[in-house]
């Protein structure tokens, strides 16, 4: 079965005349015969009901006539797209992280990069952090942002966006919750919800560290992600050391800095700017963006 069989078929089926089928194909009615005969065998099925006088087409033909249909678009569309590549203008930016929680601080920056360029087409890379600067290294990742790790080699530049105070978090209407600052006293009367130190940054590691320092394990709640630690707060099992992020706050919970606590750099890795209009756009929106939190 081929394709110029079953356009001869279509073409009959459609003038119901093997003369003018091969008008409009232009080539010799016996070829069309021939084309419409040969197809027959191979379906072992007759397609049209032949006289000297008209042509109609058989129950089997009509059968056909879909499936005929259709395998020939199929094929004039998989030649089509070969004859005519299309070019595939997205504009590819990608994003690494160490968490799905720096994803919830980007909807409003891509948008307005999208509004720059409408082919924009952001790829999100969350992976844990070894993994995340090998991304850079290899420049798998136009950008990383994370707080800063001063303990890492990290072959790149580094523009910090913000400084990030470390809070206690704990529910609206929680005792300790109308506090300007929560001191050591505080903390001790409270079980600690902590990010495990597998999934946090190096220097929030070392000021939960120093926190846990002297308590029991059963003051101590480790939680496998950030959200995990603040759902647990929310529900009254401890308080979360966790860096604040305004935007991302929750009207039911209270955000207070713990006292003594320095603020955490926060920013963007990357390789260079040169010839990447899309990754400076970014960072000065990222800019604008942290500094609006101020």
């Amino acid at each position: 079965m081929n394709t110029f069989q079953l356009t001869c078929f279509l073409t009959v089926a459609e003038t119901l005349s093997f003369a003018k089928a091969a008008k409009l194909l232009n080539v010799t009615q016996p070829a069309v015969t021939h084309q419409i005969h040969s197809l027959e065998g191979e379906l072992n099925a007759q397609l049209f009901k032949r006289t000297t006088r008209s042509v109609e087409i058989t129950q089997e033909g009509l059968i056909f006539l879909n499936d005929a249909k259709n395998v020939l678009n199929i094929i004039t569309l998989a030649k089509k797209r070969f004859e005519e590549p299309v070019v595939d203008e997205r504009q590819f930016f990608s994003i690494g992280c160490h968490s799905h929680n720096e994803m919830y601080l980007l909807p409003g920056i891509l948008r307005q990069m999208a509004d720059s360029c409408p082919m924009l087409n952001p790829v999100f890379q969350v992976v844990p952090f070894q993994h995340l600067y090998q991304l850079l290294d290899e420049e798998a990742v136009d950008v990383i942002i994370v707080f800063q790790e001063k303990s890492q080699k990290i072959d790149g530049i580094y523009k910090e966006l913000a400084q990030i105070r470390i809070t206690g978090v704990l529910p609206a209407n929680h005792p300790l919750a109308e506090k300007e600052l929560l001191d050591e006293d505080d903390l001790q009367t409270q079980r600690l919800l902590l990010l495990d130190p597998q999934r946090c940054p190096d220097r929030l590691n070392a000021v939960q560290h120093g926190l846990a320092a002297e308590r029991t394990v059963s003051d101590l709640l480790m939680c496998s992600s950030a959200d995990a630690c603040v759902t647990l707060a929310k529900a009254g099992f401890g308080i979360a050391v966790q860096p604040d992020f305004p935007s991302l706050r929750d009207p039911a919970l209270a955000y207070i800095p713990i006292k003594d606590v320095e603020p955490l750099s926060y920013g963007a890795y990357y390789k260079s700017v040169t010839g990447k209009p899309m990754l400076k756009l970014f960072l000065q929106l990222c800019k604008e963006y942290f500094s609006s939190m101020d």
